[in-house]
């Protein structure tokens, strides 16, 4: 293969989840390349020998937004791939990396993937690692090296890299089904659908908004969380439906029942959000639950928001996470910022003493008193959907810290 000059070249890594789909990975490598081509401004993608080459306009794009990318990094490409040229190159990188940073140990990894090249790849390793030292006069350390030389041979071409950035793994969104998610403008549902994505779901959310339009929801901290989400997650849309219906519908419930409103409401999105799962091809439903992390989600209230929805799947990826680990993953993920803005969250305006062990029967009778199916009909009637990213919000700028190095490069 000839190299190309139409722009700067990605070798990309795929991830092992991929790696192991045996029969199926074809499916999964075309998804991933495309998601490639639709999330970045990349010209072409293309397999070679279980690794994807792409070409960008620059050397700086992020690929971890891309789910099912393990590692990627910007070669130096050696065509034909004689000896002499690799060693000339390897050298040449690590004299670069020593003028812009202090370099006083190195490591050379080898993978040949064509098994005809007459070196193997212990042998590359050693001869690269002794030609750097007599030129350079570095130190070999292989354990906790300040910079590795990674060197790839595949049949009529080589990769030399001194540095390579980690993806998020995963699947490429889009082969793992349809799915819609329940979406407070919080940190536990914005979380809970970057996971859903992170194992190849196509990710569409139901938010229930506080606003006479949608319009204000979306230009306010929601619209703000899915155009970051969308980073992630192409062809993201957000389902608005208005609060006040279900709200004015509760009114006539007693003192004593009002601490039911809570898990009642919470039943009340479930089914809209089946329901537009349905409509549009949705196979499950999620939240952000984690088990008794609220009062709401106590295992009597979770269970009672599973009756609402019958048999449709309804999945909680946070289920275990306690909320310091999800913060953290939205701190990394530079999210959090915007998930802790103040915002008028409908489950906040329902009442602050929820009942922690719902009655389901005693749920169901006030259902049945209160006549919510015309209410969840006209609910839905007056949904509102927006695509992102959107073009009047402005681009997630993405992260604070750049891509993820992997030690030593």
């Amino acid at each position: 293969m000839s190299q190309r000059t139409d722009g700067v070249l990605y070798l990309i890594h795929y991830s092992s989840d991929i790696g192991l789909k045996g029969k199926n990975r074809p499916d999964f490598v075309r998804q991933l390349k495309a998601n490639l081509r639709r999330q970045l401004p990349l010209r072409r993608v293309q397999e070679v020998q279980s690794r994807l080459l792409a070409w960008g306009p620059t050397s700086d794009l992020d690929l971890s937004r891309v789910f099912g990318v393990a590692w990627w990094t910007v070669p130096r490409v050696v065509a034909p791939p004689t000896w002499d040229a690799v060693v000339a190159t390897g050298v040449a990188m690590v004299r670069e990396a020593i003028a812009r940073q202090n370099v006083r140990s190195f490591a050379v990894r080898a993978r040949r993937s064509d098994k005809r090249y007459p070196k193997t790849s212990l042998a590359i390793e050693r001869e690269l690692g002794a030609a750097i030292v007599e030129a350079t006069g570095l130190k070999v350390n292989l354990t906790q090296p300040d910079l590795t030389v990674w060197v790839e041979v595949l049949r009529d071409q080589a990769f030399v890299y001194t540095q390579k950035f980690r993806g998020y793994q995963g699947l490429p969104v889009g082969i793992s089904g349809k799915v819609f998610g329940l979406f407070s403008g919080g940190v536990d549902s914005l979380m809970a659908a970057w996971f859903m994505a992170r194992r190849g779901a196509a990710v569409e959310l139901v938010h229930f908004h506080a606003f006479t339009e949608a319009r204000y929801a979306h230009q306010d901290k929601a619209g703000a969380l899915a155009q970051a989400l969308a980073a992630f997650i192409p062809g993201l849309r957000v389902h608005y439906i208005p609060y006040y219906l279900f709200q004015a519908a509760t009114l006539s419930l007693s003192a004593r029942d009002q601490r039911y409103e809570l898990i009642i409401f919470r039943r009340f999105m479930a089914r809209a959000a089946v329901a537009l799962a349905q409509k549009h091809g949705g196979q499950a439903i999620f939240t952000g639950d984690s088990l008794a992390q609220v009062a709401s989600q106590t295992m009597e209230n979770l269970a009672a928001v599973d009756d609402a929805v019958g048999s449709f799947p309804l999945f909680r990826p946070l289920i275990a996470f306690n909320k310091d680990e999800t913060i953290g993953w939205a701190e990394r993920l530079g999210f959090y910022d915007i998930a802790k803005r103040p915002y008028k969250d409908c489950c906040a305006i329902i009442s602050k003493n929820p009942a922690t062990r719902a009655r389901l029967a005693r749920v169901r009778a006030l259902e049945a008193q209160l006549n919510l199916e015309p209410v969840l009909q006209a609910s839905l009637d007056a949904v509102e959907t927006i695509a992102y990213p959107a073009d009047d919000l402005p681009p997630w700028p993405g992260p604070t810290s750049s891509p993820n190095p992997v030690p030593g490069a």
